[in-house]
């Protein structure tokens, strides 16, 4: 499966100094160091801060500071005052990634209903990019980390799920809808789970039903060299859950919390070392490194993005 990576013109913001945008791309792909297959892609969207701030900031991506305005027009490409950063509002953040002739995946497209932010959390961690990214993944990661009993049950059971290629990822849905987590047990009987991963480091699970659709959207942004920050957010259709984002976005941070104290403890990878991938639940790990793959190809090619995954059906006991 091919998919097109268009560069679109952006519109300015203001006066672009004509040199500082000039192959700043190229100029951060070379402060990665060995291996490209490992790191962060440079040419990609990563989150920097909530859509709801209304006050101009600073942030930080791939080492570089970006001044960011007040406000960013929702689904419209812009670029920073000196040229130098694109910048989207979609899905409640916004999202940069370096101006230039190379083209990005694609963001997850705006939902079609509106749907309303109920919870919003961050939390930065000293972490290899890469390892961070496979805590999106890993099928044990939910259910050895995240153990609250409204979150995971504790009855171990074999579970199935069919993957197969999405835009820029791969998705999966699981064979039991019922298999997952019991606060979804909330919303109807013929709900419908599905999770995607699209690249560089967005996992998006949607929940729908009659009536309803639920966005739980978790990314990793690279900081600088050992730094990421992982966000969480969730939309609803069910605007009346907005009273209640106070008590989500802290349950939100004492899982990001989670997170951060075992990404913390892990060691980075070493260049020197093989990938070595074991059995069914290492397969979204290899899935994402492929993906990777296929999208630096693409991009040094300048030609579409074929996506290297291909339908299959896993299954592990957790």
């Amino acid at each position: 499966m091919a998919t097109s990576l268009q560069a679109r013109p952006a519109a300015s913001d203001g006066d672009a100094s004509p040199e500082a945008p000039l192959d700043l791309g190229a100029r951060l792909i070379t402060r990665q160091a060995g291996d490209r297959r490992f790191g962060a892609p440079i040419h990609a969207w990563y989150p920097v801060r909530a859509a709801r701030t209304r006050t101009a900031t600073r942030a930080q991506l791939h080492g570089e500071w970006i001044d960011l305005p007040a406000t960013v027009a929702p689904d419209a490409v812009q670029t920073t005052a000196c040229g130098g950063w694109r910048l989207i509002n979609r899905l409640g953040l916004i999202w940069a990634c370096p101006a230039g002739a190379v083209a990005p995946p694609d963001l997850p497209p705006t939902p079609e209903a509106p749907l309303a932010l109920i919870a919003y959390s961050k939390a930065p961690a000293r972490a290899d990019y890469d390892q961070a990214v496979l805590g999106l993944l890993d099928p044990a990661h939910v259910p050895m980390i995240h153990n609250a009993w409204w979150w995971r049950s504790q009855a171990r059971r074999t579970k199935t799920k069919s993957y197969s290629p999405s835009p820029f990822g791969f998705t999966a849905v699981a064979a039991d809808a019922f298999a997952s987590t019991p606060a979804y047990d909330l919303v109807s009987e013929d709900r419908k789970v599905s999770i995607e991963f699209r690249l560089p480091s967005i996992r998006l699970e949607r929940v729908t039903a009659r009536g309803f659709e639920l966005i739980n959207l978790t990314t990793v942004t690279p900081q600088a060299e050992g730094d990421v920050v992982i966000r969480n957010l969730i939309l609803c259709s069910v605007a009346a859950l907005r009273f209640g984002s106070p008590l989500l976005s802290a349950w939100g941070r004492t899982f990001l919390r989670q997170d951060v104290a075992i990404l913390e403890r892990l060691e980075g990878r070493s260049p020197h070392l093989p990938l070595v991938f074991a059995g069914d639940p290492d397969r979204p790990s290899a899935f994402y490194f492929a993906s990777k793959a296929a999208l630096l190809r693409a991009q040094r090619d300048d030609a579409p993005y074929r996506n290297p995954i291909e339908a299959e059906s896993l299954q592990w006991v957790t």
